[in-house]
């Protein structure tokens, strides 16, 4: 949120009043604000404001996601920690994902510091989503709420058999595929690169039938972390949307864009994005 005067007089001042939210956020946060001015020498000047978060109860992740490939499973462990000078215990109200997954919560140092260990059973091939809560003693954090992506992609396909020597046709390469109303280049976005880096990424979205197709936001919750602008390449035809990450102190994290589309048969497109960034070494610039 921010308040501001519209116009200064030369060599007047005005004043800028910035506010954050800082409600779901825990530990160092960062925020920026863009402001543009008729300047000629400083057309844009970016205000940073830093913070840090004390929370109750932290937790190291509110999102788990895990991957796989055929018989091979996987494993991710988050950490709760007690922030206030009082005991802390844990119990489970609620677990979606029986039959996908388990769990097991280890005490670390008693009433202070737990890990929970989730691991995909084995034989599971299939994507899948769901959430375990946790009841804990603390009414300033009562519940925690832990989300899990599960993605797995089945066995390798096996060896064609030996050939008996006689040539067979070779099949037109999509000659029976279904085409999609919409083409989408990805639907994934991977934003990986070291801390304070810009890194971009550019998606196609295409319609593949003989009519108009238009695109409306409809959620987007990475506003403080990364911006993205949609460019018209051939109207009702053909876009692009090209993220970018903020430039400054990059912190891991992951969210979605959604698009409403003009198209009945495909009325929605959900792009998954994940920014993983390291830390600058000495030697980098």
């Amino acid at each position: 949120m921010a308040n501001f005067d519209p116009a200064v007089p030369p060599g007047g001042e005005g004043k800028i009043t910035l506010k954050i939210k800082t409600k779901g956020y825990q530990g160092n946060l960062r925020k920026s604000a863009r402001i543009k001015t008729n300047d000629p020498e400083k057309r844009n000047i970016i205000l940073v404001i830093k913070a840090t978060v004390k929370v109750p109860i932290y937790v190291s992740s509110r999102y788990v996601h895990l991957y796989g490939k055929g018989d091979k499973g996987a494993h991710k462990t988050i950490k709760i920690l007690a922030e206030l000078d009082k005991p802390l215990n844990l119990s489970v109200t609620d677990f979606t994902l029986k039959n996908k997954l388990k769990y097991a919560i280890e005490t670390v140092q008693k009433e202070k510091e737990y890990r929970v260990r989730f691991t995909s059973i084995s034989g599971v091939k299939e994507n899948f989503r769901g959430i375990l809560k946790l009841k804990t003693n603390y009414p300033e954090k009562p519940e925690i709420s832990i989300v899990i992506n599960g993605r797995f992609k089945p066995a390798k396909i096996p060896l064609r058999p030996p050939s008996s020597g006689i040539k067979k046709e070779t099949p037109v390469r999509g000659a029976n595929a279904v085409k999609a109303p919409i083409y989408v280049s990805s639907r994934y976005i991977r934003l990986y690169g070291k801390e304070g880096a810009e890194i971009t990424k550019t998606v196609e979205i295409r319609a593949e039938l003989k009519k108009s197709l238009n695109l409306t936001i409809t959620e987007f919750n990475l506003n403080d972390k990364l911006k993205y602008t949609i460019e018209t390449v051939e109207k009702g035809r053909k876009y692009h949307i090209k993220f970018s990450t903020i430039p400054g102190e990059n912190r891991n994290y992951n969210g979605i864009l959604k698009l409403r589309t003009s198209y009945p048969e495909m009325p929605l497109i959900t792009f998954v994005i994940h920014g993983r960034f390291m830390k600058k070494g000495p030697n980098d610039r």
